[in-house]
């Protein structure tokens, strides 16, 4: 018995490993047969053990010769280096622990997300709805559970679950969810529901979701409109209407809507106006009703072309505040695109962040390079620098946010790039400034500046075509826009919390660079391994 067992071991320990080997991945590739692969699991390793009772000498003279100790040596070497592996992964699921070695960081939360959900002091729910029959559902819900997860880790106040709203319709209908597969963000004590589908995942806008639900009140943006402003229902890609910017600003949670002054004024709902470049007059009344509403607090993102040609409107805006445009466009040979002095490439070195205004960094803070194609320069009239240099008072405070260089200067020729010593005006000129007033300059020039009354915000730029859709997407620009309105209406939290953006990393050789890669996996590696055999058949020889 024993003798036709040893001579059937070879048999039964190649039937016992294919055994295991098809158990092990039918458990892993077919749920669904796992009962069946674990009675074959365990009746393979019956077959295993048999054939190991069998062959116990041939084992045991394998294992205890010199052969057989240096392959014990190196099994139990590998049997560690794998056991250390599987002991440190389970310790970091446990503790929740993990490491982002991409150059980019691209799995880890910004930082700006972390600051608001270690902020984040209202509880927010959220469900997850997901049919698990369907791949893009599991593949959304693999997606943000990983997110989530990532959340939780900073916060007591996010819960989540997942349901399949085939299952339960009525928990969909409760939370108003009617696009799968989504999240719904829900907060008790603001009721709101915000809901975020398969194509809007992103930390960004998961973000957003979280701070929209558990806002007390959703702000409203007006488009202004009638007097030839920029379309902001325009969505075609390379036009210069505004509608990538109004997405954009739906994106971050706002109500973005389109305000005729003349029929409606300026409705109560109204948190910030967006002026994009009026090219029509506007009525007396629509003019009176627009910068009475600003004076009393209001809030809005005025953007201005360098045509010389701005309605009287525009002059009036930044008149009442105590600022002016300089005629012609800014020309700045050393920062502008190859082909077009005039279209300003606007770098880190020109941001000015950290103004009393901007509280250290809001809205270009986080920027890197913007493209800003055509640009007017801005500066307060001279009466008020006069008397800002005198250190007199004024209602107003001033924080430019971005300069031309030094090399920069503004021409009204539009056909020339020389500096003209007798009509140009050279720089740094202001591209931009964020504004501070509790009071006018048209009324009370002489008034101090008062923290304590309402407070009118503006941000003017001194360029429309940056946030346009022809150039949203180009450098910073969409953050430059956004992250202005976002300042204006104090939401400092959205701020440069934006969808990161995957990068591709491309390998750039020359051909030497190539060739020596290509000879050494070809010639060198081989020939190394085989000289190194070689030497030690010969010093077992």
């Amino acid at each position: 018995m024993m003798a036709a067992l040893r001579r059937s071991a070879p048999l039964l320990a190649a039937l016992g490993t294919i055994g295991l080997v098809g158990g092990t991945l039918l458990a892993v590739w077919v749920p669904e047969l796992a009962g069946f692969a674990f009675v074959t699991s365990v009746a393979s390793m019956g077959l295993l053990a048999a054939a190991g009772m069998a062959s116990l000498d041939v084992i045991f003279k394998t294992f205890m010769g010199r052969r057989g100790r240096f392959s014990g040596m190196g099994l139990a070497t590998v049997a560690i280096a794998v056991g250390l592996a599987v002991m440190v992964n389970v310790i970091a699921n446990a503790t929740g622990a993990s490491w982002d070695l991409t150059a980019t960081r691209q799995f880890e939360i910004s930082p700006q997300a972390v600051a608001v959900l270690e902020a984040l002091d209202t509880p927010v729910e959220v469900i997850g709805f997901v049919v698990p029959a369907n791949e893009s559902d599991s593949l959304f819900r693999a997606t943000s559970e990983q997110l989530l997860s990532e959340f939780a880790k900073h916060t007591d106040q996010i819960s989540y679950r997942f349901v399949d709203p085939d299952l339960e319709p009525s928990v969909a209908r409760s939370f108003g969810a009617v696009r799968f597969p989504s999240l719904v963000f829900a907060s008790d004590p603001s009721g709101a529901r915000v809901a975020v589908d398969k194509d809007a995942l992103s930390e960004q806008r998961m973000v957003t979701a979280i701070l929209s639900a558990t806002r007390t009140q959703q702000h409203v943006v007006y488009f202004v409109e009638g007097h030839g402003e920029r379309d902001s229902n325009d969505l075609r890609g390379g036009s210069l209407g505004y509608g990538f910017a109004a997405r954009g600003l739906r994106a971050d949670g706002y109500s973005v809507l389109s305000l005729n002054l003349l029929r409606t004024g300026v409705p109560s709902d109204a948190s910030a106006l967006i002026i994009a470049a009026p090219q029509g007059e506007m009525t007396q009344a629509e003019s009176d009703v627009l910068i009475g509403w600003l004076a009393d607090g209001g809030r809005a993102v005025l953007l201005v072309e360098p045509d010389g040609n701005s309605p009287e409107i525009t002059h009036a805006m930044l008149a009442t505040w105590g600022l002016e445009q300089l005629p012609g466009a800014v020309v700045d040979p050393a920062r502008s695109a190859a082909s077009d002095q005039r279209s300003l490439v606007v770098q880190r070195d020109q941001y000015l962040s950290d103004t009393t205004i901007t509280q250290g960094g809001a809205i270009v803070g986080p920027l890197g390079s913007t493209l800003l194609p055509g640009a007017s320069a801005l500066r307060a009239m001279p009466d008020i620098a006069r008397r800002l240099d005198e250190g007199a008072t004024v209602p107003v405070r001033y924080g430019p946010i971005a300069n031309s260089s030094a090399d920069s200067w503004v021409s009204t020729d539009l056909g020339s790039e020389l500096f003209d010593e007798g009509s140009d005006v050279r720089g740094p000129h202001t591209l931009g400034l964020v504004i501070e007033a509790s009071g006018t300059i048209t009324e009370s020039p002489t008034a101090e500046f008062d923290p304590k009354r309402p407070l009118t915000r503006l941000v003017v730029f001194g360029d429309t075509d940056f946030a346009s859709n022809r150039h949203f997407a180009d450098l910073g620009n969409g953050d430059l826009f956004l992250n202005a309105v976002n300042w204006v209406l104090e939401d400092q939290a959205l701020i440069s919390i934006r969808a990161k953006t995957e990068v591709f990393r491309p390998l750039v050789l020359t051909a030497n660079e190539f060739n020596l890669i290509r000879y050494v996996a070809w010639f060198l590696l081989p020939a190394a391994m085989a000289a190194g055999a070689a030497f030690f058949w010969w010093r077992r020889r």
